[in-house]
């Protein structure tokens, strides 16, 4: 029977392509990555690959709890996570600035830009009083 348009058989929690069954038991793993790649393995960068890995989530599971609304703060929090270890190592190691700043500006890790963005534009004001006309001659 084909699914109607626009529906998704969203799999559930707790099923083979979704093992967590909620966003607490999500978060717990992920801290427990965070705090393996700080303990045993010398503070070393918390990639979203890596995660992935360690949670056991092919990409197809991990979207499917991404574009779940109930599970965003849990991945905003890991975004946050690896943007402050990114942003901890950038400060702590100007040597390696540039590759903290190439990790900083992937979407994942914070998406940060090297330059300013200005969305609303700026104004320029133009007074032309007292410029021109017969006093500009004098």
């Amino acid at each position: 029977m084909p699914r109607p348009k626009g529906s998704r058989n969203k799999p559930k929690d707790g099923s083979p392509d979704r093992p967590y069954r909620n966003p607490e038991e999500l978060k717990n793993k992920m801290q427990e990555y965070f705090d393996l790649r700080k303990d045993e393995e010398g503070d070393a960068f918390p990639s979203e690959a890596g995660m992935r890995i360690f949670l056991g989530l092919g990409h197809k599971s991990w979207r499917s709890y991404m574009e779940d609304p109930e599970y965003e703060l849990v991945f905003d929090w890991a975004q946050d996570m690896r943007e402050d270890w990114a942003s901890r190592k950038l400060a702590d190691n100007p040597k390696s600035a540039q590759a903290f700043l190439n990790i900083l500006k992937q979407p994942g890790n914070g998406g940060w830009i090297d330059r300013k963005t200005d969305k609303e534009g700026k104004v320029l004001e133009i007074r032309a009083a007292g410029v021109g006309g017969v006093e500009a001659f004098k």
